[in-house]
């Protein structure tokens, strides 16, 4: 029998690669099956051999390959609903991983954890404010029945958060609504770029609004769309969500859920969404090798990177989208103390600056 274990992994990997070979000469369908097990079983060998130590070991949970972010979440307080995380097997990001990089992975796991963030309500109140708002209505077609229909509609939300919108009586959505008001809303942030990033979900239905009120929606929805001129052409009327029955979101991996209606009508969005954008840009255009040292001197993302942009911006700090290679990941950076005016952004950023500096000349010594 053979005990020592690098033997035994050598000898495993050997039987894989005679299996593979067999299922060939009966079937090139089999052995393209097989491709993926061998790749990672003569990478796991190799490995192990070149160190000389045991066979490295698998990340406890599954994350990603360049942030280290969850694609599922065990936490009961962050997912009462106990939803399943995502089945990762033999996906890019089930690698095995070395001491070493566990341990890089720790840090920054707890690093991020720490961190904090809006509430799920006054992240959704704070995607749904956005000005110049697109997203997508999903209504049952008059034409297909029992079909729905994806259209791409501009929208704004009075005090409460119920979406409106301008629509003319020629459009294909809003003959649907007309039959049939019930719908669907997913509206994603402004930065959207993949699964990682947010967008929430609203279920409810739509109406026409009559008299004033519709007047006073028409100017703030001009208001909210710079040049909408057409919403006051006069086949188009002011539609909005009046009665929203679910509200479901999903902020990236591992976070993803419902909130009640009542929660989200009763938050706020964020202090700094009025101007988050404008300084966002001015980071990402003249920042960027400031954001990449945040990332690598504050949250401790080794290697280096190849870009980093800010995307998010609120009153407890920003996220940036990082990117190595074919990789690429959130991380969030903290304020000192939450920020609730423009001014008080850029005095937490220089402080950031400093710890940087702060950091680099320890690291000189």
């Amino acid at each position: 029998l053979i005990s020592d274990p690098m033997s035994k992994l050598l000898l495993w990997g050997a039987g894989v690669c005679l299996m593979l070979a067999s299922a060939s000469a009966f079937s090139s369908t089999a052995a393209l099956s097989l491709r993926p097990l061998l790749r990672q079983t003569l990478s796991a060998t190799s490995v192990a051999a070149r160190r000389g130590r045991s066979m490295l070991f698998m990340s406890s949970e599954a994350r990603d390959k360049l942030t280290g972010a969850k694609f599922e979440e065990n936490d009961k307080a962050k997912n009462p609903q106990g939803r399943g995380g995502h089945s990762v097997a033999g996906s890019a990001v089930a690698t095995e991983l070395s001491p070493e990089a566990q341990e890089t992975r720790k840090r920054i796991q707890e690093h991020q954890e720490k961190c904090q963030k809006l509430t799920w309500a006054e992240e959704i109140r704070t995607i749904m404010a956005q000005k110049s708002g697109f997203a997508v209505i999903s209504t049952m077609s008059k034409k297909h029945a029992g079909f729905p229909m994806g259209s791409i509609v501009g929208f704004a939300v009075d005090e409460q958060g119920r979406p409106y919108f301008s629509f003319s009586t020629m459009s294909g959505h809003t003959q649907n609504l007309l039959q049939e008001p019930r719908c669907s809303l997913c509206v994603t942030e402004q930065n959207f770029k993949g699964a990682a990033d947010a967008r929430v979900t609203l279920i409810g239905t739509v109406n026409k609004v009559e008299g004033e009120e519709e007047d006073a929606l028409r100017k703030a929805y001009m208001q909210s769309h710079q040049g909408a001129y057409w919403a006051e052409f006069k086949d188009f009327g002011v539609y909005r969500m009046d009665e929203i029955k679910d509200v479901s979101f999903v902020g990236g991996f591992a976070r993803a859920g419902d909130i009640t209606v009542a929660d989200y009508m009763a938050a706020a969005p964020d202090p700094l969404m009025p101007f988050a954008e404008p300084v966002m840009n001015h980071m990402n255009d003249d920042h960027t090798d400031a954001l990449k040292d945040y990332v690598t001197y504050l949250v401790g993302v080794e290697g280096g990177l190849d870009s980093a942009q800010m995307k998010r911006l609120d009153k407890y700090g920003f996220d940036i989208r990082v990117a190595k290679g074919t990789d690429s990941g959130i991380i969030r950076i903290p304020f000192p103390e939450p920020v609730l005016e423009r001014k008080g952004v850029k005095e937490a950023i220089v402080a950031l600056s400093q710890q940087v500096a702060k950091k680099k000349a320890e690291a000189a010594k």
